[in-house]
């Protein structure tokens, strides 16, 4: 397949944040900067053929490629995202022991 246009680099920037685990909605509000930098790496990526081959093959449970200018990207962000939910849920449990021994 020949991939040329914005939109389908842009889609397929899309598909390998979801393979990697990563909610772009989220960091749109969140990071913003790192965001767009990313999205105009994926766009001046010269392997979107190999990313458009490997994304339709993928196993579901593959870490992003080595090929993907991104994979460290979406790295950082998961694991920001992991620890920022852990520090929730841990918040969370606190507040209901608090809750819980007041009662």
């Amino acid at each position: 397949m020949n991939v040329d246009t914005i939109d389908e680099r842009l889609a397929l920037f899309r598909a390998m944040a979801e393979q990697a685990g990563v909610d772009l909605a989220t960091l749109s509000a969140q990071a913003p900067q790192e965001l767009r930098a990313a999205a105009q790496r994926c766009l001046g990526c010269r392997d979107a053929p190999d990313c458009h081959r490997w994304l339709e093959a993928r196993d579901a449970t593959a870490p992003v490629p080595g090929f993907c200018r991104n994979a460290g990207q979406f790295d950082v962000w998961r694991e920001e995202t992991a620890a920022q939910q852990e520090a929730a849920a841990e918040q969370g449990a606190g507040q209901a022991m608090r809750r819980a021994a007041a009662e």
